[in-house]
């Protein structure tokens, strides 16, 4: 039997607002949006300065202010352009993938964490933001829930197939997958030793043991 799943667009948790996307996005604000995501991964909130965006952008200070009229109002923006991107949905659909079963989209999600890109730093600096900012911490909760929404999602299609062990709860292992994502991340970016990341190969060893024993023995084929 092979079970798979097309990538669809993820629906927001009930009452919690995912990242916003954006209809109809001029060439404008996408080049500032460009812009203050990478003032924001290089440094910060603290650091973020609408000048500095407008230089990266090739424009004033005026066409920020003209969009967003604080600091926060663009670190927010440049946070949802961020975390649109980072979505363990957008993440298939960028890797070339229509379709999969939920245990291969697990796998991938999990090899990929090791990747390395300009994202990566991201989460140190939105967790550090999000403590005395409430704007971007409501930010970074949306985009908490949106992404276990997707996993959970994808964990119970494969629970459903009978993919799972029956005694594991979706929920609880959407909360250990969420836990190894972005500690993972955050290990990273903080600057873990070299001596205690493992290589690709490595580490993609340790999560194939990992999905082994979730699974049934007699599970059908993704």
């Amino acid at each position: 039997m092979v079970f798979s799943m097309s990538i669809s667009e993820p629906r927001p948790p009930e009452g919690i607002p995912g990242p916003r996307r954006r209809s109809g996005t001029d060439q404008t604000t996408e080049r500032l949006l460009d812009a203050a995501a990478t003032e924001f991964m290089e440094r910060g909130f603290e650091a973020f300065r609408v000048s500095s965006i407008a230089r990266r952008a090739g424009l004033t200070s005026g066409a920020v202010y003209a969009r967003w009229p604080t600091k926060t109002d663009v670190a927010v923006a440049a946070l949802d352009h961020i975390f649109e991107r980072i979505l363990p949905t957008r993440r298939l659909k960028d890797s070339g993938v229509d379709s999969m079963g939920p245990l291969d989209m697990i796998s991938m999600l999990g090899a990929n964490l090791l990747v390395d890109d300009e994202t990566r730093g991201v989460m140190v600096h939105v967790f550090s933001a999000a403590r005395n900012n409430e704007e971007i911490r409501e930010c970074l909760r949306g985009y908490i829930h949106q992404r276990a929404q997707e996993i959970h999602d994808i964990l119970t299609e494969g629970q459903e197939a009978g993919l799972w062990d029956p005694e594991l709860s979706a929920a609880a292992l959407c909360l250990l997958a969420q836990a190894v994502g972005i500690g993972v991340h955050l290990l990273l970016s903080a600057g873990l030793e070299e001596r205690f990341v493992p290589t690709e190969d490595e580490w993609n060893t340790v999560m194939a043991r990992f999905y082994s024993a979730l699974t049934q023995p007699d599970a059908p084929t993704t």
